[in-house]
């Protein structure tokens, strides 16, 4: 009988016993680090200058994970968290930190893992791109689930999968931040609370959506119960039932707006469609990446990770051609469809897995210029291609410091170099880091 190796466990089998530990600067994660016997030591929750008596959650070779005990002295960056949730909602991490700290810290540590990881320091390092630090959310999922015949209503709590009752949230666009209680009310009081499975806002030009991922059908009750509430609210109650979304008050389904300002019509776009949460932030963004990549009316842009258009639509007003890739059909359905629509010839969306190496002739093509827009395992795979399209400019758009430093690795080995990168503020007082890096064929 063949036998499997099975890798011993690299986390301790015990906490370790407690010790002191003091913490020199914050990862990109907004982690404290701190070193202690030789190994880098991670500690949520403390900063820069603060000591903590601390024990260990995980050991590897390199690095260990701690929690905090206890918090000995208090470093002057420290702030009062806005939300009384901050510590056990996993939705932010760093609301103990001004704002301007929190850029300063993630700027930072975009700065060494291009160095560290990517071998490669930018020409120029722009401003970060910010915007409104509360209420700037405008799409977020809360989770639900009955428990002891009560229904529980909020965000994942951190590094668990348990629930934070949340009953209000700073970072929501209103009305949704205030509107919480009113909907755990509501929700609770439905007889199929158990068919629930989460509920979705998300504000957009058309109104806020209120969609509701229903398990089961729900009884005629439940449902003029779910149309008051949204008739009071002036909200879009809409249904998600797995094998498809519908609205409440029985009229079709259309595309919502979401408006991206002067620079292209709004988008159309439907539950389940990525966009962007922070709305301001991201004109800033769309706006940068035109500025960056300076299309002319001469130009071809091959634009990868497309979604329904969010730098698509804006590129096509002001080049020759642009070809958008996306990896979800439905997105580029929505695209062309759009597109269609405002009459837009030199805009074509087209499906293709852009990871798994294989090759397309519709995109396979030298282009003038390149725009990716990458989840967070970036586009290593699509990079492989690099030397085909050889374009003179490449703007990566980035939601993961480590798979932009690695890509930026593959992009300055074949003969780029790296200009321009700015921080993308899209997440105030979360780990999550956003950024924006503009490459140039060396020799230009």
């Amino acid at each position: 009988m063949a036998q499997f190796f099975t890798p011993k466990s690299n986390k301790l089998k015990k906490l370790s016993k407690k010790i002191i530990l003091d913490v020199q600067r914050l990862d990109h994660k907004g982690q404290g680090v701190a070193d202690h016997e030789g190994k880098v030591v991670f500690v949520p929750g403390l900063l820069p200058g603060e000591r903590g008596e601390v024990q260990l959650t995980e050991q590897k070779k390199r690095f260990a994970q701690a929690r905090l005990l206890k918090r000995l002295g208090e470093s002057p960056l420290r702030i009062a968290p806005e939300c009384e949730h901050f510590g056990r909602c996993g939705g932010c991490q760093v609301q103990h930190l001004s704002q301007q700290e929190q850029r300063a810290y993630k700027q930072q540590a975009l700065l060494d893992m291009l160095s560290r990881l990517g071998g490669c320091e930018p020409q120029e390092v722009a401003e970060p791109i910010k915007g409104a630090g509360w209420h700037y959310r405008r799409r977020a999922r809360l989770a639900l689930k009955v428990d002891k015949g009560e229904l529980q209503m909020g965000f994942r709590r951190e590094g668990s999968s348990e629930i934070e009752p949340v009953r209000r949230c700073p970072i929501l666009v209103q009305p949704f931040a205030d509107l919480l209680p009113q909907i755990h009310s509501l929700l609770n009081g439905l007889k199929g609370k158990r068919q629930l499975g989460h509920l979705e806002l998300t504000r957009t030009a058309s109104g806020d959506l209120f969609c509701l991922r229903v398990l089961k059908p729900l009884k005629q009750q439940d449902c003029a119960a779910l149309e008051a509430f949204a008739l009071e609210h002036e909200l879009t109650v809409l249904l998600d039932e797995g094998a498809q979304v519908r609205r409440i008050d029985g009229k079709p389904l259309a595309p919502f707006a979401i408006e991206l300002g002067e620079m292209s019509e709004p988008l159309a776009y439907l539950p389940g469609d990525f966009i962007q949460v922070n709305d301001q932030v991201n004109q800033g963004m769309v706006a940068q990446a035109l500025d960056w990549l300076a299309p002319d009316e001469e130009d071809s842009v091959l634009e990868l990770f497309a979604g329904i258009g969010n730098f698509s639509f804006p590129l096509a007003r002001r080049c020759r051609s642009v070809l958008a890739v996306e990896g979800v059909d439905t997105m580029v359905a929505r695209g062309n469809e759009r597109a269609r629509e405002l009459r837009v010839d030199n805009l074509t969306f087209c499906q293709a897995d852009l990871n798994d190496g294989e090759g397309d002739p519709r995109w396979l093509k030298p282009v003038d210029l390149l725009l990716l827009d990458p989840a967070r395992a970036g586009a290593g795979g699509a990079l492989t291609h690099l030397s085909q399209w050889s374009p003179k400019r490449v703007l990566y758009v980035s939601c993961n410091p480590a798979s932009l430093a690695r890509d930026a690795k593959l992009l300055t080995e074949q003969g780029y170099r790296l200009k321009r990168v700015g921080l993308v503020d899209m997440f105030p007082h979360t780990q999550h880091l956003e950024s924006m890096a503009l490459f140039e064929k060396s020799g230009l």
